[in-house]
């Protein structure tokens, strides 16, 4: 079985991608549990956000996109940081209504 471990120690330039994105968006490291598991043909990269971590993206890399990290990576990380920002800010109002 392939083990699932955090994205910052198994490919360090993918994971300071993450970040630089998600800071576009206002978006903490903390509010994102970013995981990956080691292919024989890549990684697959799971991101978990909203206030219980109860969603995810889940995306399949090459280790040639990892490696060049390609317009891909950012799509997907834009798209992710997107979505995470819209469940924060509906966890948000929730938490605020009286």
């Amino acid at each position: 079985m392939l083990e699932e471990r955090l994205l910052r120690y198994v490919v360090p330039a993918l994971y300071n991608r993450m970040v630089e994105i998600f800071a576009v968006y206002h978006i903490h490291p903390y509010d994102v549990q970013a995981t990956a598991v080691k292919n024989e043909d890549g990684y697959d990269i799971s991101l978990r956000y909203a206030a219980d971590f109860s969603q995810s993206s889940i995306k399949h890399f090459s280790a040639e996109q990892v490696k060049n990290l390609d317009e891909e990576v950012t799509c997907f990380f834009q798209q992710a940081a997107e979505t995470c920002k819209s469940f924060l800010i509906a966890d948000y109002y929730k938490m605020m209504k009286p």
